[in-house]
């Protein structure tokens, strides 16, 4: 059933009660919502925007930030309507590797995933890949048999058409005798019973300002790792930490992936460039090795320079001439941007380790609905530097060894003494509500719930404990398949 709250006017919300209420209509929350309805759990899905892209809803999202770059992740990375940023996701599909389920020295004393959690998740890896319309066996690197790497192999990666969760699902959830999908559903308050260990009911406004309570077994926020931690942190008016930050940890470890530009290269092994963009992931010994996070470094070539023009007849000319030439070549680069046949650029997806003082926090400025928005403080720690900078050396000189590319490092690469300044992004939010089995180091336990609170959970990749180094979505869509089937059997 489909519900707009701002025609509601009513309080007939008030006499409904179902199993499971959630907040967030993105793709962990549909995700969640279908599940529970195919194990014959009722369900109203809250999302807090309409079926279509507002102003009105998406303002909600705005806030400051800080830190590395100053990127303004907090409005322009998340879209506030049905789907979440399903609707103009990628559809870049990976999984975490095995070493990124382990504890690891890397991480400093922060703890990674609970045991298990690799087995209990990939059980459900042959449902995601259909949620995203891909074919289980499309996971496969390049087929490059010749490729000889030792600290780095091909990466595997699939792609999704991609799947908008709005269009493939919103006629399903309308027809749904188990799922009520509300839209114009803001989520502003939760209130917790008197012994303030399970929650009473949500409460929950339209854009008018008309509050409505809804009243479930169990509740769960799928609303994104930025916005989970801003409602958990505004709402303290029977918690003034906020609900489940009893240790301080709401908000912090915020993580993203590093898109970081190690520099330019030229293409020596043409036959392992046929396709023309190539990607490496480390290795386990490497990984092991060197104590550093895990990523996928893209090499772009650039294998068709092209001119454009009155001029490019003389364009084409030069830059053959100049091409020619490694040290005339190496000199118009110090002037402009120069591209020869078989040139490329080497971006990246690199790990972050969870760090305490990258973190989500409140600041004074209020939105719509009287809740204070966010401040994101997102920061590199020595680890992420050290990761970077051996990744950059390391795959210099493999590629060189099997003569497979010649790299250019960036200046910051090479010198330990040069700061890094080009931490680009992904638009992966992660890591505001930690899982973790002690209390002291996260927010939800191993099975997503609250800590402290008998009856609320978080699904997203706002529990990732660590990162890892690959897209997010499939792992995030595993997980939450098993949480739906663990909250289904309570």
């Amino acid at each position: 059933m489909f519900i707009d709250l701002n025609s509601v006017s009513n309080n007939s919300i008030e006499a409904k009660s179902y199993d499971f209420c959630i907040c967030g209509a993105g793709p962990s929350g549909i995700t969640l919502a279908r599940k529970l309805a195919t194990l014959g759990k009722t369900v109203a899905l809250l999302e807090g925007g309409a079926l279509e892209y507002t102003e009105e809803s998406q303002e909600i999202y705005r806030g400051q930030s800080l830190g590395l770059n100053n990127w303004e992740a907090i409005t322009n990375c998340r879209l506030r309507y049905f789907g979440g940023t399903s609707n103009h996701w990628g559809g870049r599909c990976s999984f975490f590797d095995k070493i990124d389920f382990e504890q690891r020295e890397l991480f400093a004393g922060m703890s990674g995933w609970p045991a298990g959690s690799h087995q209990k998740m990939f059980k459900h890896l042959q449902d995601a890949c259909e949620i995203v319309d891909i074919p289980r066996d499309s996971f496969k690197a390049l087929p490059k048999s010749h490729w000889k790497g030792d600290f780095f192999r091909l990466s595997e990666r699939a792609f999704s058409p991609p799947t908008r969760f709005r269009t493939k699902y919103i006629e399903e959830l309308k027809r749904s005798e188990k799922i009520d999908l509300y839209i114009n559903a803001n989520l502003t308050d939760i209130r917790l019973h008197d012994a303030l260990s399970a929650v009473s009911y949500f409460e929950v406004k339209n854009f008018h300002g008309k509050a409505h309570k809804f009243s479930a077994k169990h509740y769960v926020i799928a609303a994104g790792a930025s916005e989970t931690a801003k409602l958990l942190l505004n709402f303290n008016k029977q918690l003034p930490q906020g609900i489940g930050n009893q240790h301080d940890m709401v908000g912090r470890c915020f993580m993203e992936h590093f898109n970081v530009n190690f520099g330019n290269f030229v293409v020596e092994d043409h036959l392992l460039f046929k396709e023309p963009d190539l990607q490496f992931t480390p290795s386990e010994t490497f990984m092991r090795k060197f104590n550093i996070g895990n990523a996928v470094l893209d090499f772009d070539a650039n294998v068709r320079a092209r001119d454009f023009g009155r001029l490019k007849e003389l364009k084409k000319s030069a830059r053959e001439f100049v091409c020619q030439s490694e040290t005339m070549t190496n000199i118009a680069r110090n002037f402009a941007e120069f591209d020869c046949e078989g040139d490329g650029v080497i971006s990246s997806l690199i790990e972050q380790v969870p760090n305490m003082n990258s973190r989500i926090t409140l600041n004074a400025e209020k939105d719509h609905f009287g809740l204070r928005r966010v401040t994101l403080n997102w920061q590199a720690s020595p680890a992420d530097d050290m990761t970077i900078r051996h990744l950059g050396r390391e795959i210099a000189k493999e590629l060189a060894r099997t003569k497979v590319a010649r790299i250019k490092l960036k200046d910051f690469i090479l010198d330990d003494n040069i700061p890094i300044d080009d931490y680009g992004h992904h638009c992966h939010q992660m890591g505001t509500t930690r899982m973790s089995i002690d209390p002291k180091n996260g927010v939800v336990d191993a099975n997503q719930k609250v800590h402290g609170i008998d009856n609320l959970y978080i699904a997203g990749a706002s529990v990732y404990p660590t990162g890892g180094g690959c897209n997010p979505t499939l792992t995030l869509l595993m997980m939450t398949l098993g949480l739906g089937e663990y909250l289904a059997k309570l």
